[in-house]
């Protein structure tokens, strides 16, 4: 995470602004989730390349909480 972490900050310096929110390590399957915030898909993968950082696949995700679903007027449903 430390390589992801200086490659994004490079990317904001640079004007792009992007940052880890959160990463989730899965020991029983050997698998990292990281959580960016982004402007775009490209952002994230020039992250993982800057940081030398493979990955599987990239999906866009909506992060729900307490918040947002006040917000939306859906807290109720949830």
């Amino acid at each position: 995470e430390e390589r992801l972490c200086r490659a994004a900050g490079e990317l904001t310096r640079e004007g792009i602004p992007i940052r880890i929110v959160s990463s989730t390590w899965i020991p029983a399957d050997e698998v990292v989730l990281t959580l960016f915030e982004a402007g775009e898909q490209d952002d994230v993968l020039e992250v993982s390349r800057r940081g030398g950082y493979p990955f599987d696949r990239i999906q866009r995700v909506e992060v729900v909480t307490a918040v947002s679903r006040r917000w939306r007027g859906d807290e109720e449903r949830v």
